[in-house]
This record gives structure tokens, sequence and C-alpha cells, in this order.
């Protein structure tokens, strides 16, 4: 078992290796003990085991209210599920990024029209409405630099939407949009411009949050709204498995880019990430740490869209990641690109598991 009540205290035990481990005696949790701590409000709890130069916050619940509904933002919604913007007309933005799916694409790669088949997993949008750390960039390789900017890529990129932005305002007054701008832009308006079309998208995206969970009771003072093994996983989510180097806040991501060692290089899904934008050696195989709100609905996982047993993906990550390219990959890919972040863990079976229950409550 991974915890015991023998002891009548709660103390606290430094572990060089991990930093603070509280409620613990050697591989030992005292459950009851974990509860009492974390029953706590957050800003009581002990730090995470967090690596130097990581600008980290703490957990949050999910407090923001839907935003009440507006003229621009109902706009920027149907051209969200706006088919007419695809060459085929088959094919809108919600079509890779479903709202069941915390927006998110359930299928190991998105297929555009004509099912042309991308290199990508689409990553959920539903975070996009919370106080996430300040993004520099957008897709899984930053290569947009606001949101803005992203919205009007997926519309001329020949596996997604392949039409040409000049096609826009013709595709949009011809399937009756003309009124719609102009209640937004003002009556004047005599045709449409893609800057608006922009704006409106990137309106309606900023009013997507994640669902609210049993972790977001907990954090709002339920104590009973994790179990036992979820309780043990929250704090192992926090110190031995080190997963708020990169998941933290409200949207449990920091939105910056790290190699994880999964470029596949020299394998059917090959893929080096922002290297491929920037030719810089220092971004080889860099991708943007995804959200991990509603991941239970937004899986398949990664770039790839490859991960879709959640213990198997934990259990990589205590392994720290190890996936030698192939003799056929590059010579950079043989060069030494993980993440400082990354390090072998230590968990235990048992503690896989723990880790495994508390991150299916996110």
């Amino acid at each position: 078992m991974f915890y015991h009540h023998k002891y009548l205290l709660c103390f606290l035990l430094f572990v060089s290796q991990w930093g603070f481990a509280i409620c613990q005696d050697n591989r030992a949790y005292d459950i009851a003990c974990l509860r009492t701590h974390y029953a706590k409000p957050t800003a009581q709890w002990q730090p995470p085991t967090i690596d130097e130069g990581v600008n980290w916050t703490e957990l949050a619940p999910i407090t923001h209210t839907p935003a009440p509904s507006t003229p621009l933002t109902e706009l920027g919604k149907s051209l969200f599920f706006e088919k007419a913007l695809s060459s085929n007309q088959t094919i809108a933005c919600v079509s890779c990024h479903d709202p069941d799916h915390a927006f998110a694409d359930p299928r190991t790669v998105s297929l555009g029209v004509f099912d042309r088949q991308g290199k990508r997993n689409s990553q959920s949008l539903s975070y996009l409405g919370l106080d996430a750390p300040t993004s520099h960039g957008f897709f899984w390789d930053g290569r947009a630099n606001t949101l803005d900017e992203q919205v009007l890529i997926p519309l001329t990129d020949p596996n997604e939407m392949d039409i040409t932005l000049d096609s826009v305002p013709t595709r949009l007054v011809s399937a009756g949009y003309l009124p719609k701008f102009q209640a937004v832009f003002g009556e004047h308006l005599a045709d449409i411009d893609i800057s608006q079309v922009a704006h409106a998208l990137t309106t309606y995206l900023h009013t997507l949050t994640p669902t609210p969970t049993r972790f977001d009771d907990f954090l709002n003072g339920d104590p009973t709204a994790l179990t036992d093994t979820e309780i043990l996983g929250l704090h192992l989510f926090r110190t031995k498995a080190r997963c708020m180097n990169c998941h933290f806040g409200q949207a449990l991501t920091d939105n910056q880019f790290h190699n994880l060692n999964q470029t596949l290089a020299g394998r059917k899904w090959q893929d080096f990430g922002r290297y491929a934008n920037t030719d810089n050696p220092s971004d080889f195989g860099k991708f943007k740490t995804p959200s991990l709100r509603n991941l239970s609905v937004s899986k398949p996982w990664f770039h790839h869209g490859l991960f879709v047993n959640l213990r198997g993906v934990v259990a990589i990550y205590n392994r720290g990641m190890p996936l030698p390219p192939t003799k056929d990959a590059p010579p950079i890919a043989h060069e030494d690109h993980l993440d400082p972040l990354i390090k072998p863990l230590g968990l235990s079976a048992d503690e896989m598991d723990a880790l495994t229950a508390f991150l299916m409550t996110l």
C-alpha cells in the first residue's frame, strides 16, 4: 500500500531529490494527512517541485463565467461553423475542433477537404478564454504570432480548407453574411474585410472555457470531490512527477515550447516542430505545451495523436521519454535536444496509477 495511519501527526520531510515531501515516510503516504493538507486554501499548500527558472503559478479552479453573447461573438461562432469557407464547402473550423471533445479532434490527425490528411492532431481550443500565461506563438510549432493570424492560416492550407484569403469576402457575401457584418461593423459597410473575419473568429474563441470538473469542485472547497487515490495523484503531480514545471495555473499549461523526444525522427510521422519554421537548432523537436483541461475527452494526445492510453503516457514520462532516432534520421536528430525539464521520475506502479487517476479528474 502507498499509505498508512501509524503516525498521529503530519510531518514535513525534506528530500533533496524531490523537494518537500509532506505526509510521507520513505515510500509510504499518509492519505489522511494529505487530505488535511490539500483541504487548505491553495495559498497554504507546500510549494510544488519546480526547476530553477520556471515562472509558475498555483493551480486554480475554472471561475470564468460565460461571456454574454454579443453580435460580434455570434458572428464569430457562425464563421467557426461555416463550411462555405472551404473549397468544397464540406469543412469548417469546427470539423477539426469539436465542442464535444474540448474543441479538439478525436482523430489521430485531422482531415481537410476531400479527406486530405494533415500531419498533426488538432489541439484543444477550450482554454483560450482562460487567464492563461502569455503565449508567444500559436499552433503546435508556434508559427503564428497572434491568434488573429492563426485563425486565417487553416483557410489557405491545402490540406485543410484550401481557399485563398481574397476569396473569403465573396464566399461570405454569397452565403448571406453581409447583413451580419453590417450589424457588427456598421451599416455603411460595403464589403467584408478579412481583418473583420479574423477579429470575429478570435473574439468567439476567447469566449471558450473548459467544462468544470470534480477537480474544480475540490479547489472550490469540496474535500469529498476527489478519492484517496486522486488526492495522492494530485500530490504526485505537484511533487515527484514534476508535472507543474509545464502544467500550472488555471489553464494547466505554460504556453511554452519543449522538446519531449517525440519528433519520431526517421519514422513515418517524423516532425521536427518549431525547427521546421525557424531553422534554429535550439528549436529542434519543440512543440507547444497543451492544456490538460478536459484531457479525457481531448484525446488522442501529443502533436502526432498516437497516444490514446493515459497510463501509457505517464509510463513514458516516468522513464524520461526515451525514444532514440532511427539510423535513417538526419544528423541533427542524433544530437541531444531533450528538454532539461524531462527526467526519469522513479514512480512506482501504484504511484503511476494514482497520477493517472488524478489526471482524469482534470
